[in-house]
């Protein structure tokens, strides 16, 4: 009986040490996480964006496809100057700003929308609140460059309202920029509305077609992408099996000054992918 009483005090020792060390690796994770959400979204974007730069000095086709380039936008009073790349899924937000399907490209006739993170991956639109009537939005694409006078402040809308996104005058340009309201959360959205320079001759329409109808691209693509939960359990196992091989080798008398400086090199890039997957599950704007 006696043994049994000091046996269990021990127990219940480990078990707390346990939970301890466990708290304190999750807590660790999630400042890491939040950490990538911050500034190593915005590393992917820059290398995205470095990339197309190239495209954008090379010859162009008639209609981009999704994920390619369409053109650059430029809004000089917030600092923005971003390439523009086709389709609002995820993966397309994470190279920087977004055309939605359906919509006109720059300098033609209808609604060009295009959407931003105000947060994650470079946030281009972080500052889209800042804008005020008469202030320059600039886009320039393979047919020219085309200037857009905001029409007025901001305005605030329901996240489901995919309205703004599309075309109500065809016959008048205006571009339509679209992001997350407010800041870190994406239960609405915030608009800004622009009309093309009256001196220019806005150019007829050819809207990019998608095999996905604007509704379903904007309202499932925002939220999450459940395409990601493979990658997701794929670099979390891998995370797992890295901390299980490192422990394993030193308790076979390998020496720490060695297993762990690999084991490190070799859990940071994994870690940085678990945490690209992680963060196609959450909202888009988070």
């Amino acid at each position: 009986m006696a043994k049994d009483m000091n046996a269990s005090p021990g127990r219940i020792s480990r078990l707390i040490d346990f939970l301890g060390r466990t708290m304190i690796v999750a807590g660790l994770l999630l400042l890491s996480f939040v950490a990538y959400q911050l500034w190593g979204t915005g590393i992917v974007e820059s290398r995205s964006q470095t990339a197309i730069a190239k495209q954008f000095v090379k010859p162009q086709p008639i209609q981009p496809q999704l994920g390619g380039l369409v053109g650059r936008i430029t809004i000089p009073s917030i600092g923005v100057s971003k390439y523009v790349v086709a389709g609002v899924r995820l993966k397309d937000l994470e190279r920087g700003p977004g055309l939605f399907p359906g919509s006109p490209l720059p300098g033609q006739k209808g609604n060009v929308a295009i959407a931003g993170h105000r947060t994650t991956f470079g946030a281009p639109f972080s500052r889209i609140d800042e804008l005020r009537g008469n202030e320059r939005i600039i886009l320039e694409s393979k047919d020219g460059t085309f200037t857009y006078i905001v029409n007025g402040e901001p305005k605030i809308v329901l996240a489901t309202d995919t309205a703004v996104a599309k075309t109500t005058n065809p016959d008048i340009a205006t571009i339509t920029l679209v992001s997350c309201y407010p800041k870190w959360t994406s239960t609405k959205r915030i608009v800004v509305v622009a009309t093309l320079d009256s001196t220019v001759l806005p150019l007829p329409a050819t809207p990019l077609v998608t095999s996905e109808p604007i509704d379903q691209q904007s309202i499932a693509g925002w939220f999450h992408d459940p395409t990601a939960w493979p990658t997701v359990l794929f670099f979390g196992l891998a995370l797992i099996v890295i901390r299980i091989v490192a422990g394993l080798m030193t308790r076979r008398g390998r020496r720490k000054i060695f297993v762990y400086p690999i084991a490190f090199g070799i859990f940071i890039p994994t870690l940085f992918l678990f945490f690209g997957g992680l963060a196609r599950l959450l909202p888009a704007n988070l």
